[in-house]
């Protein structure tokens, strides 16, 4: 089954939330007990997000998260593989997977055409799309 982590769920939820803050920087802390996210949690999928350029921090008393780039432009699959990395429906399609089958697997076949479609509309749906804000 595809299926997507809780650290996804969180992070759609986050940039989601920073989508319509309208007062500046968003503090984590306060998302977390709001949103009743692990605040230790929630710090490992904002400094993902941040590396992937997704969001960014600002630092001190006031200090907190906004998004880094406009929200309408912010793709599922961009999401996706800021959080777990390469996606793919199945390990051996993965970039950095060496099976020795790989050529001559029947279902790797399926997999990737499967994966080739799931990629693709993934990089197209944007969550704006989805959430509508």
């Amino acid at each position: 089954m595809l299926q997507f982590t809780k650290e996804v769920d969180y992070g759609i939820r986050l940039i989601s939330t920073l989508a319509k803050e309208k007062k500046g920087l968003l503090s984590l802390r306060e998302f977390a007990q709001k949103s009743q996210i692990s605040f230790l949690f929630l710090q490992r999928i904002a400094k993902k997000l941040r590396e992937a350029g997704l969001v960014k921090s600002g630092k001190g008393a006031h200090g907190g998260y906004q998004l880094a780039m406009e929200f309408k432009k912010i793709t599922l699959k961009q999401v996706v593989e800021a959080l777990e990395g390469e996606y793919a429906v199945v390990n051996c399609l993965k970039s950095n997977c060496a099976c020795p089958q790989a050529g001559c697997c029947e279902s790797q076949k399926v997999f990737r055409a499967v994966n080739v479609k799931l990629i693709k509309y993934l990089g197209d749906l944007k969550l704006v799309e989805i959430l509508g804000k």
